[in-house]
């Protein structure tokens, strides 16, 4: 699956270097990923959620929260905002 604006992890990281590690394990999980629909990423992630039309990743021991916006017919994943928990 190709992520669109990875710009958004480089600019978050500035900020919250604590969560590098976390953020580079799901993006290159992502990139390796072909699925077809929410229960098939469930297999590759053990905590993601469909919420309001976005998918929700809880990533980094649930530190983090990770919204992006999947077009699973074109294999797209466009992040949106990256949260901490508390967020």
């Amino acid at each position: 699956m190709r992520i669109i604006s990875k710009k958004k992890i480089r600019d978050y990281l500035k900020d919250n270097a604590q969560a590098e590690l976390p953020l580079v394990e799901w993006s290159m999980k992502m990139q390796e990923t072909d699925v077809k629909d929410i229960n098939l990423l469930r297999e590759k992630f053990n905590s993601v959620d469909a919420v309001h039309g976005y998918t929700v990743f809880n990533i980094g021991g649930n530190s983090y929260r990770l919204i992006t916006a999947i077009h699973y017919n074109r294999q797209l994943c466009y992040i949106r905002t990256i949260w901490t928990h508390a967020e």
